[in-house]
């Protein structure tokens, strides 16, 4: 659910977080980068919706 909000949304990290029940945004952070490999914000910028925006 995380790749697809940050691929199809403009939610900030921090929101993405407080919906998947984190209360903070660095814990989410380290959590996604250890699963996907990359940050959550690097994620967007070279898959998600950032690219779309460039």
């Amino acid at each position: 659910m995380a790749k697809r909000e940050l691929y199809m949304t403009n939610k900030t990290v921090k929101e993405i977080a407080y919906e998947l029940g984190y209360e903070d945004e660095h814990y989410f952070s380290r959590f996604f980068k250890t699963n996907a490999d990359v940050s959550p914000q690097i994620y967007r910028e070279t898959v998600g919706f950032g690219k779309m925006e460039a």
